[in-house]
């Protein structure tokens, strides 16, 4: 789970589909899209409300792939929700508040925090991913958004890493490509002192990606690469201009 004083924000479009399926309030900045698609896989709903806080979970009971795969995808992500579930309960210390941190917090007047976890689909010739998106409020001075992302070879059932799609100076790349996306993207808007900073040719920069489609995309937080202001950014790269470093199973 992140620092819940850790500063980032920002609502997608599937927030929209968050206000329908949940009713859960949240409290909107500037928006910006993800490239991929709901999923129309049955789906696990789980929502959780007590005096202190409000849960909205979703996330997938099956997956295209193989039997054996399918069930050890299904447990990784399952795992990071009910990861992500007891993390927040646990930095909010809701089983043992006291009387002054209620009253302090403003739970007496109505105050709660909330955690919301929802994910897409994302689909390539020999991957599917699954994109889940974090809102995260905890009454700080705005909520959170945090991307977490699952690639699985659709032949192997192999969870992917980005060492798994690329090879030789890969990161060289994706950190060139990225910059000049995000760049192009933001227009005006940009700041390159933050856009260098976020595409450093560094595995955690890279760490929430997928394939849709002909693209190869990377989700950034708000903050990585921008102000909290201009909210979640996407870099949608081409695959053709990745063919030099991409493994010769994802080249298309």
């Amino acid at each position: 789970m992140k620092n819940r004083h850790m500063l980032g924000a920002g609502v997608i479009a599937v927030v929209l589909f968050a206000f329908a399926l949940y009713l859960v309030p949240y409290r909107a900045v500037a928006p910006t899209t993800i490239p991929a698609t709901p999923t129309t896989l049955p789906a696990s709903k789980y929502t959780e409300s007590t005096a202190y806080y409000t849960l909205a979970v979703n996330y997938p009971t099956t997956t295209p792939l193989a039997a054996s795969a399918n069930q050890a995808a299904i447990t990784a992500m399952k795992a990071y929700v009910a990861g992500e579930i007891a993390s927040f309960k646990e930095q909010g210390n809701f089983a043992h508040l006291t009387k002054n941190d209620v009253q302090m917090m403003g739970y007496d007047k109505g105050r709660q925090e909330s955690l919301q976890i929802l994910y897409l689909e994302g689909s390539g010739p020999q991957t599917i991913s699954y994109i889940f998106t974090e809102y995260l409020d905890t009454m700080g001075a705005h909520p959170n958004t945090f991307f977490k992302t699952f690639t699985f070879d659709k032949t192997t059932g192999k969870l992917l890493s980005l060492s798994d799609v690329f090879t030789g100076a890969y990161l060289a790349k994706l950190s060139s490509s990225a910059s000049a996306a995000i760049t192009e993207n933001m227009g005006a808007d940009a700041v390159p002192d933050m856009i260098a900073a976020g595409t450093k040719p560094d595995v955690a920069n890279f760490a929430n990606w997928f394939f849709d489609n002909a693209d190869f995309v990377v989700l950034f937080p708000p903050y990585a690469v921008a102000p909290y202001s201009s909210g979640p950014q996407t870099a949608r790269i081409p695959v053709v201009q990745l063919d030099s470093v991409l493994q010769a199973t994802y080249r298309q």
